[in-house]
């Protein structure tokens, strides 16, 4: 009796442990508490599908994005997410434009990330375009802590693309997301 007793503890012991391990393994150390913003930061590409902009429009284009985020949780911890983004943009292709977007993070065992952007400062210089998003988690991983996700497009295309009848399509982006909780 006391054998099976003892086998007992051990095994609620580890399902105990494991989960704990199941929901802190991807916070921050110190941020280990369910419900609580963490802060973590990523990296990674993303390919941009444009409604069509055109330089003289400034009509709001609906802009979609699929990507993958390598992020960095904690010293010497990673983990990866897909993403996927849906949002408008104004037409205008010389510089990014005032946008909302929201972009909704999938991490390996299921759990989600959802932010909401706001438009920020955006450059370009050489033909690579830089901007500046602004946002706030509003659901899943990090709910309540502040994002900031710059995006730098590639010139894949020439700048007079905008001004034909189909505009720019799509582009390739390289990201950086910062999530501070």
């Amino acid at each position: 009796m006391t054998r099976t007793r003892g086998v007992r503890t051990v095994l609620a012991a580890l399902a105990v442990a494991g989960a704990l391990a199941a929901t802190t393994a991807w916070a921050p150390a110190g941020h280990g508490h369910p419900g609580r913003a963490a802060s973590f930061a990523c990296s990674g590409r993303e390919d941009i599908t444009y409604g069509g902009l055109h330089l003289l429009s400034s009509a709001p284009t609906p802009v979609t994005v699929d990507g993958v985020y390598h992020c960095t949780v904690a010293p010497g911890r990673e983990v990866t997410a897909t993403y996927h983004t849906e949002g408008t943009t104004g037409g205008e292709c010389v510089l990014f434009a005032p946008n909302q977007s929201r972009e909704t993070l999938r991490y390996r065992d299921g759990s989600t990330t959802v932010i909401a952007y706001r438009s920020g400062p955006s450059t370009r210089l050489a033909g690579v375009n830089t901007a500046t998003l602004h946002g706030v988690v509003v659901a899943g991983r990090g709910k309540g802590a502040t994002a900031e996700k710059t995006i730098q497009t590639l010139p894949a295309a020439l700048p007079t693309d905008c001004a034909l009848p189909g505009g720019l399509r799509h582009t390739t982006a390289f990201t950086h997301l910062s999530v501070e909780g």
